[in-house]
């Protein structure tokens, strides 16, 4: 029940994630479109002339230099092209002044204010001069450096009679790049119109206008931001919620595909939600621990990732997968080590290089796995495509280094999250059926298993009282009583090793054959079931304890391996055959006991004494063997609530001719 439970849930939340994904999803194609073609005109507008944009490496730190000022000559420097100048080398002190002239308008009113646009994802620290003074910075350059997670356009507040309307103001940027941030060593690159932001370079745009017209766009612009990204940070945070609530249903029901599409969907978000929070302006961090961050949001997913390949497609190739994890491995600890190196170094220009191709070729490999998966095991091609989504945009990103790269990525996420949630909900609701099916069974086992072992009556001579009580839908404990043709009765009580359906089946079997059996002792009871179990148990075995009662109370018991029965609070020692079921031919021996006007005899099944409190206590022989006089209701209580293991069986039957049954009852 509680398997079939645990799928139908998962159909039901993966369903309804479904149909969320899809609709939210056009809304979100709508929203990338719109950021696209937001930076293109934002781009085209305001990339300052060719010729007019200065840039020099090195540092004026004091200002002796004067390279801030209004009048400095400049002619000297090297002039970037379409508006881009390149990084600093990786071996340098990561310093470049940028100077460009900037028309003020001359239709607007003071206060002034400058804004900075940044157009590219280059990470940096920069200070801000306006002929020559400075009006604002953004992060915070050497000795002390804070170079913020994400840039981001600022607004500067000029002071009075800096500039004004009509007028040419000298923009000077004094900018400071962190090692990882910076170009290798060698010639400078060459700028690349074809590309937004070409490799190796970076670019920034200028405006001045009226102090409150661009605070609001500014606002504007940041709000409107925050729109683009709360639509992929609400799916993300369903995502998220969906599989962590599928991780907890896989925990109770013990399925492992289910709790590996559940930490696939618990994990993936991580990275996503990160990166959206921080572009959203949400959170901000410094390079080093962004960097810690990102390892730690991304790191599960990647492992998850392994897992769920191998495991869901029964993969066994242990040494490609080693492989795999091994450049995950890499990656990360070349990651850390790039991005949080604050000085260059040897070390810190080896990992930068190796971790892109680390994470490169934990692309490739991962990219090959499904596609072994998507040509050979062919049942899970939807599969092996979506899981193949995620590395493939990683690895165009890794070629193509712009921002749309980055959104190329974000949607691969996303798609994978769709793909995954309508192969879960399909298995899912397959399960589902198939749980139903086997509902139905066991509803069907069950029904038949009460009929069989239905409650006794008393039986005229014998009060009998009896309790069973399965531990799952169906058990594998069983009893029979039948009268005798001598006015005594055969009382039968037994349990089939294992439980569920196929313990449940061998019950029924047993009951069978009791029922057609002739009248007969014990032993030869014990005897003709043990030949008919023989070679059918499959290395399972059925303990049963046979007694025949006589009308004088003359007891005849054979055992099979069970529990002996209790009489005035004790055990009676009987002899203790083989179970049934392990060898063909078994003697069973007989023991004679005299059972007294009014003395019961009480036969429980062994889920009495191996009940198992929580904190692991056994019910024990000692208990069972002090309650024994008590009535079967009261015993099965007890080892119930103590804490119930296995199936639970208790029988009692009390020796009491009719005149004392009678005198009891009237009494």
């Amino acid at each position: 029940m509680r398997l079939y439970a645990s799928a139908l849930l998962a159909e039901i939340t993966c369903a309804a994630h479904w149909v969320l994904s899809q609709t939210a999803y056009l809304g979100y194609l709508a929203l990338l479109f719109a950021t696209w073609s937001g930076a293109a005109s934002a781009h085209a507008a305001t990339t300052p002339p060719a010729g007019t944009l200065h840039y020099h490496f090195g540092d004026d730190r004091d200002g002796r230099l004067g390279w801030a000022g209004a009048n400095f000559d400049d002619s000297s420097w090297s002039v970037a092209q379409q508006g881009r100048w390149p990084a600093p080398s990786f071996n340098s002190d990561g310093f470049i002044w940028v100077r460009i002239p900037v028309v003020v308008r001359a239709d607007t009113a003071e206060p002034l204010t400058v804004r900075i646009g940044t157009l590219s994802r280059t990470w940096r620290a920069n200070e801000v001069f306006v002929n020559g003074v400075q009006v604002g910075s953004f992060g915070r350059l050497p000795p002390n450096s804070f170079v913020p997670s994400f840039p981001q356009d600022t607004v500067f507040d000029l002071p009075s009679g800096v500039t004004h309307p009509g007028a040419i103001a000298q923009v000077a940027l004094r900018i400071w790049y962190p090692p990882f941030a910076r170009r290798p060593g060698g010639p400078e690159p060459k700028a690349a119109a074809s590309e937004e932001i070409a490799s190796g370079f970076d670019t920034a745009s200028f405006t001045f206008d009226q102090s409150r017209t661009l605070h609001t766009a500014l606002a504007l612009a940041r709000e409107q931001q925050r729109s683009r990204n709360i639509l992929p940070i609400t799916i993300n945070c369903l995502i998220l919620l969906i599989g962590v609530a599928i991780v907890l249903v896989a925990r109770s029901s013990r399925s492992l595909e289910l709790y590996l599409y559940g930490a696939m969907l618990a994990t993936l978000p991580w990275i996503t939600l990160f990166l959206e929070c921080m572009d959203a302006r949400l959170l901000t961090f410094s390079e080093t621990h962004c960097t810690w961050l990102l390892v730690i949001s991304q790191t599960p997913a990647m492992v998850v990732t392994i897992e769920f390949i191998w495991r869901i497609n029964g993969l066994r190739d242990v040494w490609f997968k080693r492989l795999t994890y091994a450049s995950m491995a890499l990656f990360n600890v070349g990651l850390l080590i790039a991005f949080s190196a604050a000085q260059p170094s040897a070390l810190a220009a080896f990992a930068l290089h190796g971790y892109r191709i680390n994470l490169q070729a934990f692309n490739v490999l991962t990219i090959l796995a499904n596609l072994y998966v998507i040509f050979f095991k062919r049942r899970q091609r939807l599969l092996g495509f979506a899981m193949m989504l995620v590395p493939a945009a990683s690895l165009a990103e890794g070629f193509r280094n712009t921002s749309q790269s980055a959104d190329l990525l974000d949607l691969a996420f996303f798609l994978a999250g769709i793909f995954l949630t309508a192969i879960l909900a399909r298995h899912a609701w397959k399960e589902w059926r198939a749980r139903d099916a086997l509902h139905a069974e066991f509803e069907a086992a069950r029904e038949l298993q009460q009929r069989l072992i239905a409650p006794t009556a008393d039986i005229a001579g014998f009060r009998i009282e009896s309790v069973y009580k399965p531990a799952q839908q169906v058990g594998g404990d069983f009893f029979y009583v039948r009268p005798g043709e001598d006015g005594g009765i055969l009382v039968v009580i037994g349990d089939v090793s294992g439980k569920g359906l196929r313990a449940a089946m061998t019950v029924n079997s047993v009951i069978g054959a009791l029922r057609t059996m002739p009248t007969l002792p014990p032993a030869r009871i014990l005897g003709d079931l043990n030949r008919g179990l023989a070679g059918q148990m499959h290395g399972g075995f059925v303990t049963c304890c046979a007694a025949r009662i006589g009308p004088d109370g003359g007891t005849v018991i054979a055992n099979a391996g069970h529990l002996p029965p209790y009489h005035d609070g004790a055990e009676i020692p009987i002899s203790a055959g083989l179970p049934l079921g392990l060898v063909p031919t078994v003697e069973y021996e007989e023991d004679q006991f005299a059972l007294p006007i009014g003395g019961s005899l009480t036969f429980v099944s062994d889920g009495v004494v191996e009940a198992q409190s929580p904190s692991g206590e056994l019910f024990g022989f000692d208990r069972a063997r002090s309650i024994s006089t008590q009535s079967a209701e009261s015993i099965s209580r007890a080892a119930v609530a103590f804490g119930q293991e296995d199936d639970v069986t208790v029988l009692t039957v009390q020796f009491a001719p009719a005149e004392v049954l009678h005198a009891s009852r009237v009494g």
